[in-house]
């Protein structure tokens, strides 16, 4: 089977490796480290929400400093190189190439993260995942701030170089058998995620440049006081990170149109529109980054056109949700844990669009700018989402990669107890917006419908939290002890799926 790795190795044999399957351990080892940190302090914060007043957070600074570390570690240091691992393990087996295009750029894209993740996490910066000016030029404290901006340029050069790997990997180094058209919906997910990045990051990463000189007094670009326009910057920002969101969820589809086809056993239903559904969300992902932005001054015809641009994304995103249900329809589905973390996770997403789709319409946007509803419409597509789609196929890749199979029963209790959680947390969110809480705050009146659906999206959380804990358990118990996996048909559903290109060595 190609995706096993050899006999235990030593561990510095894998760290050193340029090898893409060592490299995709690598990021996924990462990844899912910063997956329980930043979770931790997801669960701090919720703890802290519990109730009026400071609970166990001293004060507003301290709560500052932990949900900007929290959002930043989940985006970047979780789902982005979570994606990753699963590139580097599938993309070059799908396109029947010995490795990586680059391996040795391949690997240093990987040794950018923990640097990266070293400087966000000690220094603690406290202006959001935003780092909105003016705060973050004028009075953001340093070295935390310039800690977290050096953070992210070092995080967005190791996206790049990825990128370029990938883009590399799938248009030209693809076996010469294989046209475009035949490279399977996941490779083609990285490939459109890819072309994104290279699009988009180049933008944000002169805006940290720029936020940067700012800071030190040496340029004005934002800074109200010496001329500058601080809505340039949420421009500069929305314009990498509204594309930026599908960067982070098409990978996560790719990951489903893997999973959902084989556990249905039936073939894909429509492979070519899930390819125009990929291109088409890479395009119109630009088209929309300023529907965050209804409320600065922009005339109604500018919002117009980017309320439009914003709802041309609804077809894409249901073209793939159609795919997966005509799929499964008189499929002979068997419920595996992959698959109840996909279905799962087509019904948030589906959920999570629906309430986009009202966001995106002017007058709700101004109702919910800035309130927890905007908290629960972003947590229900990262979490319902992305993070469904992502810890679905970590299942499902499990038995390749450790040869082992993962305890089945808390694997399903796992998944029940995160949809319960997942709902409770953000729908509820949802509708404490509606009641009008302000997002980023860390005390709140003791409003008594505030407090009621404070505590059920607390309790939510902690759910979520025992789910984590049982998920740990079984990755780590089940990697030494767990039952030996047929690695080339491990679920039972039939077929076999990946194909050595050559036999290889794993370190190189």
């Amino acid at each position: 089977m190609v995706l096993e790795l050899q006999k235990p190795r030593p561990i510095w044999q894998i760290m050193f490796s340029t090898h893409h399957t060592d490299v995709g351990l690598l990021y996924l080892i990462t990844s899912l480290g910063f997956l329980f940190m930043g979770g931790a302090l997801a669960l701090a914060i919720r703890a802290e929400l519990f109730l009026p007043g400071s609970q166990i957070i001293a004060d507003s600074m301290t709560f500052n400093r932990i949900f900007t570390v929290h959002g930043t570690t989940l985006i970047f240091l979780f789902i982005i190189p979570f994606a990753s691992a699963v590139g580097n393990y599938f993309v070059p087996i799908m396109v029947r190439y010995k490795d990586m295009a680059y391996p040795k750029l391949n690997a240093i894209a990987f040794w950018m993260i923990p640097p990266a993740g070293a400087l966000i996490w000690l220094g603690f910066a406290d202006f959001t995942w935003y780092a909105t000016p003016p705060y973050s030029i004028i009075s953001a404290p340093g070295p935390a701030a310039d800690m977290w901006i050096f953070g992210l340029k070092i995080l967005g050069v190791s996206s790049v170089l990825g990128a370029i790997n990938f883009v590399v990997t799938i248009l030209k180094c693809k076996h010469p058998d294989m046209s475009i058209g035949q490279v399977p919906l996941l490779a083609w997910s990285f490939l459109s995620s890819s072309l994104i990045i290279l699009v988009a990051i180049p933008t944000f990463a002169a805006a940290l440049l720029m936020l940067l000189t700012d800071r030190l007094g040496v340029t004005g670009f934002f800074n109200p006081a010496m001329g500058g326009d601080p809505i340039a910057y949420a421009h500069l920002f929305w314009f990498t990170f509204h594309p930026e969101v599908y960067v982070l969820v098409i990978p996560a589809i790719g990951m489903m149109y893997e999973i959902i086809p084989r556990f249905s056993r039936k073939p894909i239903y429509s492979f070519n529109s899930g390819i125009f559904a990929f291109v088409l969300l890479s395009i119109v992902g630009f088209s929309s980054w300023a529907h965050h932005m209804y409320a600065t001054g922009m005339s109604f015809t500018e919002k117009t056109v980017f309320m439009v641009g914003t709802l041309a994304a609804v077809p894409a995103s249901a073209m793939h949700v159609y795919n997966f249900i005509a799929t499964m329809w008189n499929g002979r589905i068997k419920f595996l844990t992959p698959m109840m973390w996909s279905v799962g996770g087509i019904a948030l997403f589906f959920s999570a669009g629906a309430g986009g789709v009202a966001n995106a319409a002017m007058p709700l946007d101004f109702t919910t700018h800035d309130t927890y509803w905007v908290v629960g419409h972003f947590h229900l597509f990262v979490m319902g989402t992305i993070a469904f789609g992502s810890i679905g196929f970590l299942y499902y890749m499990y038995p390749y990669v450790t040869g082992r199979m993962y305890n089945e029963t808390m694997g399903k209790i796992h998944f029940i107890m995160s949809f319960i959680g997942t709902v409770l947390v953000f729908f509820t969110q949802h509708v404490l917006g509606l009641y009008g809480m302000p997002r980023r705050i860390f005390d709140y009146p003791p409003i008594p419908e505030w407090i009621a659906m404070n505590q059920i999206a607390s309790v939510g959380a902690m759910i979520i939290g025992v789910s984590m804990a049982i998920f740990l358990a079984n990755m780590i118990y089940s990697a030494g002890k767990g039952k030996p996996a047929n690695t080339e048909d491990p679920f039972g559903v039939g077929g076999k799926y990946y194909y050595p290109f050559e036999a290889k060595n794993p370190s190189h």
